[in-house]
């Protein structure tokens, strides 16, 4: 019999100890053979225990700590898990998801029934959370807009639950580290696997993660304005990208074009202004409803994170 496929399942952490617990309780409950599977957790620089503590564990599984002793991101973190990596197939996941039993083998299916794709498998809020309409917005982007199997655009990749072959992330060059900050350092990568490595990008709804992190409106709007400068940086390296992703006007303006200039700060300073997503808060928050949207007094609070993880 044919041996199975080897996988690496790549996960970056930082102080979320508590929220990763889970996760890796989730990976000893695959239905894929546990003797073909490594997790390659690297920690970023935590201050709470969580190296020590993946020390520690027994899992049914191969799994590989590794600690970076100063904070470099999510970028770099990512990149020294998939080079420390065996596996044939990456799979990532984040530190604050909990994955159904099947979520595994669900990928190497995949990519069994398509060659050359990466696979984007669905990511949604944990049900226990309740229904917020922070959450009901989160859970219909991206690839939750198509039918399962479609090909997807290469801007809906994220990296909290999704699958490419290793090699094609070693031939491209990995994540580029330069992205400090949070945010687009996946849509980056997607774009040259795309260009460079002529992949296609396909939604795997089989393929399903929960993610158990509360993120109230407050935290979605902080991340669109954290991400407002990493935006520019993806821009800059693929300018041709921009209409896709609705940036266009804020592509540098022609040669002598002062007013385009001038308006491009202007949208430039909106995105990072705190006072501007005050006033969006204010128009588009929810009234409070008691009971049912009101969860944040009975779950765990996220830990305070760097720029560079969200």
């Amino acid at each position: 019999m044919e041996p199975a496929r080897s996988v690496s399942v790549i996960i970056p952490t930082f102080c979320k100890r508590e929220f990763l617990e889970p996760t890796l309780v989730s990976l000893g409950l695959q239905t894929y053979p546990a003797e073909s599977i490594e997790v390659v957790v690297v920690d970023d620089c935590s201050d709470d225990g969580t190296f020590q503590h993946l020390q520690s564990l027994e899992t049914p599984y191969t799994l590989v700590p590794i600690r970076h002793e100063v904070n470099k991101g999510r970028a770099a973190a990512r990149n020294t898990a998939v080079r420390a990596a065996t596996g044939d197939l990456a799979v990532f996941v984040d530190d604050d998801m909990r994955c159904e039993p099947d979520l595994i083998e669900r990928h190497v299916r995949f990519h069994e029934a398509h060659s050359g794709v990466v696979a984007i498998g669905s990511a949604v809020t944990a049900p226990e959370l309740g229904r917020a309409t922070v959450f009901s917005y989160l859970d219909e982007m991206g690839v939750h807009r198509l039918s399962p199997g479609s090909v997807s655009p290469a801007r809906y990749f994220v990296t909290n639950n999704a699958s490419v072959e290793r090699r094609h992330l070693l031939d491209v060059g990995l994540f580029d580290e330069t992205f400090r900050r949070y945010g687009f350092e996946d849509t980056e990568l997607a774009f040259r696997l795309e260009d460079d490595a002529g992949l296609r990008f396909m939604y795997c709804a089989e393929a399903v993660a929960y993610h158990l992190h509360v993120q109230t409106l407050d935290d979605v709007l902080a991340k669109r304005m954290d991400t407002a400068r990493p935006l520019l940086h993806l821009l800059a390296k693929h300018p041709h990208r921009a209409h896709e992703l609705s940036a266009d006007v804020l592509l540098p303006p022609a040669p002598g074009d002062a007013a385009g200039l001038r308006f491009r700060k202007l949208v430039v300073a909106l995105a990072t202004n705190r006072l501007f997503y005050t006033l969006v808060k204010a128009v588009v928050a929810p009234r409070p409803v008691s009971g049912r949207d009101g969860l944040s007094h009975r779950l765990p609070v996220p830990p305070r994170t760097p720029p560079g993880h969200r």
